[in-house]
């Protein structure tokens, strides 16, 4: 323990006196003493009045010290009532937390009091207080306490929330400071406490007051008991063109429209100084010396001995509501997208136009425009390209129209157009011509191109409908037979339509049967290699054995398929019967190198493609370099990058890839380098022709030698000439298939065709 330095000043008096005494008396009994007993005699009286001497002086040391402690109790008592008389008076309280290893903590009893607990139910330890913490924020407060208890510098000032006894939250603000010890080491944490819940509250709602008048739309203005502005909100700025610093100091007569006389201002002040408010509709004007219709509540506010001390004003600009109708008018009239006119507009138009059209005895034309397979690219690129490509369209087609026609949208990607000036179905066509013309050429968006083609159905009316409802009918009809056509084109409404559209839906109908009853057939059309004549593979085509029809070809079911949605289960069907076919002629050891097999858009467009592929592979048990898939050139590029993931899913299965109908589609050399496939099929449009016509000769001549540099098999369609073999054949062809080599047959008859070389044969077929 170190001593204390009165003690060792107490301490080092006593030694020296002692220390003097002993050696005086010592001398003192040498020198007097006659005889050894008296020297004793003299040593032990000096020693007796020694311990006397040294008892009275420790006496009055020990006297001093205890008065000193006692006054120094006292100033400390009174010192620290003086503290609990302040902290009580500031209603705040006091912690003392004992760094020791019992961790104890003193709270006094104002701090146990604003929690609602005596001391006695609080507690002594820190514990205690962690415990009434606000559960979610507990762990973070106690982090931060004991950060501050280890790094030990500064002043502690902390706000959080504790629990009160009635489990209601308060706002508690603490701050202290560590006391440390002689070697620096923290041994208390002391500090006060401060029940800050009703000013928190204060300030909270102060804040909301000050957001909903920094926020809110409606202006205000406050002026002082002179009527002299003091403040204004920002709303009021947006809405009169004022600034803070031109009103503030003025007076609200600034604002006037001169629209009110005396006598409305007296009775506004009468009925405000009755009432302590007043609202009704008061006209001001602008900065800019607009005039501003308002409607405005005015509130006065009192002191506590009943002065006005401010007045508050609230309004609203009406004329923003007006603004608003307006708009609400406009919305019932117009598409809020593309700015035409929505379909109640085009109905209203469409009935005085049949009327003139019926007054002046001429026809007039409805347009019903669809893009074709727009969904695509919603689905692909996202909504927000699809209605800028929508805005885009509307822009184009209406530069390619008069300003006496009425373009309309009436949803999704259909647009209507009435037409008072094409009064014949040469002009309609030629309007049409124009529409699909504009929307094919490509729109560039976000720096990329998009290619889209519109379908058009057209309605001349009166001719072909007297009422608004039966115009819309036939023109939908019209639309159909055009998409029916192959989409890009347009088409006229006729009564035959009607008939064939409901055939449609019955061929649907009969065609969701078939395929549940195997109503559906396979037929296999060879394909042979075209420098030995070797039959190598063929394509497997779907037929259906109509029960009253009989056997229809795939141009007469196919389409209704593909609007109905059934086109992916016919590609699914014919998909399992050609590999269980190709399983049979593997075991009776034919030798075929694949069988190829087409794929729909929709099919290329299914995320599960090759899942359903590899289980007919599996199913079937042959390998997939036996399978070969086609798909066309449009289909590829309707969805590129949807396709491109797909194309290289399959490709890693094995099966062999092929692009259809290659030449009609519009890919580039770019886009054909990066595809995943094996072979290039030549469309017939280009070897029909052959070798008489020189486009089609030097067409194919270029499909060739591209397909052979990048390293493709070249398949040519629809040879049916020994002249058009014999071209393809000095063109490095390798491949071919056509009415030469024989038709589409049953499996049965294909079994019989002959495997060897033909080169013998004057026609194979």
């Amino acid at each position: 323990m170190k001593p204390t330095p009165a003690r060792l000043k107490y301490f080092l008096v006593y030694a020296l006196l002692g220390t003097s005494w002993v050696l005086g008396s010592f001398s003192v009994s040498v020198g007097w003493a006659h005889t050894a007993d008296s020297s004793t005699q003299l040593l032990l009286l000096s020693l007796a009045v020694f311990v006397l001497v040294s008892g009275l002086y420790w006496f009055v040391v020990t006297q001093r010290q205890s008065q000193q402690q006692s006054q120094q109790q006292i100033d400390a008592q009174v010192s620290l009532e003086r503290l609990k008389l302040a902290l009580d008076s500031a209603q705040e309280a006091l912690w003392d937390w004992s760094l020791n290893k019992q961790q104890e903590v003193f709270f006094s009893t104002t701090y146990c009091a604003n929690l609602g607990y005596s001391q006695a139910e609080f507690g002594t330890n820190q514990q205690a207080w962690q415990s009434r913490l606000i559960p979610e924020e507990r762990e973070r407060i106690y982090r931060h306490v004991m950060r501050f208890i280890a790094e030990g510098d500064g002043n502690y000032d902390s706000t959080y929330r504790m629990l009160h006894k009635d489990n209601s939250p308060r706002w508690i603000r603490s701050r202290g400071r560590l006391i440390k010890n002689a070697q620096g080491q923290p041994v208390r944490f002391i500090g006060i406490a401060q029940d800050i819940t009703k000013q928190r509250g204060a300030e909270e709602r102060l804040k909301q007051a000050n957001a909903v008048f920094e926020c809110t739309h409606e202006g205000v203005l406050i002026s002082d008991n002179t009527n002299t502005i003091v403040h204004i909100n920002p709303a009021f700025s947006h809405i009169t063109g004022y600034s803070a610093d031109e009103v503030i100091g003025q007076k609200p007569s600034m604002f006037k429209s001169g629209r009110h006389t005396p006598e409305f201002y007296k009775s506004l002040w009468t009925t405000l100084e009755a009432t302590n408010e007043w609202s009704g509709e008061i006209w001001n004007r602008r900065k800019n010396g607009e005039v501003l219709p308002q409607y405005q509540t005015i509130r006065l506010i009192r002191d506590e001995n009943g002065f006005i001390s401010h007045n508050v004003a609230v309004f609203s600009d009406i004329s923003i509501l007006k603004d608003s109708q307006s708009e609400l008018n406009y919305l019932s009239l117009y598409d809020p997208l593309t700015g035409l006119a929505n379909r109640p507009h085009l109905y209203e138009r469409l009935k005085k136009a049949l009327q003139a059209a019926i007054d002046l005895h001429k026809n007039s034309t409805l347009f019903l425009i669809d893009l074709d397979h727009f969904k695509n690219i919603n689905e692909s690129l996202g909504h927000s390209v699809g209605d800028q490509l929508l805005q885009k369209v509307a822009l184009r087609i209406t530069k390619k129209i008069n300003k006496s026609c009425t373009l309309a949208r009436i949803g999704g990607d259909e647009f209507v157009l009435i037409s008072e000036t094409a009064t014949s179905p040469i002009e309609a066509a030629m309007m049409a011509q124009k529409v699909i013309k504009a929307c094919k050429e490509p729109f560039v968006l976000d720096n990329n191109e998009l290619f889209i083609s519109a379908s058009v159905g057209i309605c001349l009316f009166p001719r072909a409908g007297d009422t608004v409802e039966e115009i819309m009918r036939n023109a939908d009809s019209a639309l159909s037979k055009a998409k029916a056509s192959g989409r890009d084109t347009f088409a006229f409404y006729s009564s035959e339509l009607t008939e064939l559209a409901l055939q449609r839906i019955r061929i649907a109908s009969e065609l969701r049967h078939a395929l549940e009853t195997e109503g559906l057939q396979v037929y296999y059309q060879p394909v042979y290699a075209l420098d030995t004549l070797q039959l190598v593979g063929c394509e497997a085509l779907v037929r259906w054995n109509h029960p009253e029809r009989g056997l229809l070809t795939p141009n007469e079911f196919i389409p209704i398929a593909e609007e109905n949605g059934l086109i992916s289960l016919v590609d699914e069907w014919v998909l399992q019967h050609a590999c269980q076919q190709m399983r049979q002629w593997l075991d009776a050891g034919t030798q075929l190198q694949g069988i190829a097999v087409n794929l729909s858009s929709r099919s290329l467009s299914n995320p599960a493609l090759a899942t359903t592929v590899a289980s007919a592979l599996l199913k079937a048990n042959i390998a997939p370099q036996f399978l070969e898939l086609e798909v066309t050139e449009s289909t590829i590029m309707e969805d590129p990058e949807n396709a491109d993931q797909l194309l290289n899913e399959l490709r890693l299965l094995g099966v062999q890839l092929a692009i259809d109908d290659f030449g009609t589609g519009y890919s580039s050399l770019a886009r054909l380098k990066s595809l995943p496939v094996h072979k290039l099929k030549i469309d017939q449009s280009f070897v029909r022709n052959l070798p008489s016509n020189t486009d089609d000769k030097a067409i194919v001549r270029a499909i060739i030698a591209l397909g052979t540099s990048l390293g493709l098999k070249i398949q040519a369609e629809g040879i049916e000439t020994e002249e058009q073999l014999q071209f393809l054949q000095q063109q490095n062809c390798t491949l071919g298939q056509g009415y030469w080599f024989g038709r589409p047959v049953p499996a049965e008859a294909f079994t019989q065709l002959p495997s060897a070389s033909a080169t013998d044969q004057e026609n194979p077929a």
